[in-house]
């Protein structure tokens, strides 16, 4: 994230914004943990929107409402926590948790992520996803009113054997092959079996090409 884009988050509210937050931005800008945390776009109306009248969800002071009502929305889990950094000097970031009523505050931005590599078991194998300058390529095995099953079994078997990949999520149903050479993965849709989709960050596009080609030799 550059710096004009900081600038910009930074005019949405009327506090400082957590310094670990800034470098994190800096370094890795938006995406997500391991499929499980998500790192927004910052919302600063989200939390006022969504849970103005709804506050007492959560064990919180009255005196402390308005500085939570005015947080700026950070992250999100796929469990539905809501992540948000606050007007506080000592406990800049807050967690509001979708499961539970007790409101959790950290000192850090590395503190939040550690929380989370704690409670999804991560064990600190973390792979972050950007969202920056990403691309995306869909290879379809429709053809007319029909699926090539067989093609696509066939073509995912292929890539297995001449593929090098760093990681995998969802193995047994819908994996996603991770390939940090090109910043981003292959996703297989093993269910219905119509469609891979290539994600990659466009500055290492010559090596997203390679794997691009790959699909589309088998698919001639």
């Amino acid at each position: 994230m550059t710096t004009a884009e900081f600038q910009q988050i930074t005019a949405t509210v009327t506090f400082p914004l957590p310094v670990s937050y800034r470098d994190f931005l800096y370094t890795y800008g938006l995406g997500a943990f391991n499929e499980l945390l998500m790192i927004h776009q910052p919302d600063e109306a989200y939390i006022r929107s969504n849970f103005g009248e709804y506050m007492d969800l959560w064990e919180l002071p009255e005196s402390e409402e308005p500085v939570v009502l005015n947080g700026l929305t950070i992250a999100t889990t796929i469990d539905g926590d809501i992540i948000a950094a606050i007007d506080n000097t000592q406990y800049p970031f807050i967690i509001l948790p979708r499961h539970s009523d007790k409101i959790l505050r950290f000192g850090t931005f590395e503190e939040v992520i550690d929380y989370y590599d704690h409670t999804y078991h991560f064990s600190g194998d973390l792979y972050f996803d950007s969202y920056y300058n990403y691309e995306q390529e869909n290879i379809t095995f429709v053809n007319g009113p029909a699926i090539d099953k067989a093609l696509f079994e066939k073509v995912h078997r292929d890539f297995l054997a001449n593929i090098p990949t760093d990681k995998v999520y969802n193995e047994d149903k819908q994996p996603k092959y991770i390939i940090q050479e090109m910043g981003g993965w292959v996703y297989f849709d093993n269910i219905y079996k119509s469609s891979v989709r290539i994600k990659y960050q466009s500055q290492y596009r010559p090596a997203a090409d390679k794997i691009i080609q790959f699909f589309r030799d088998r698919m001639a």
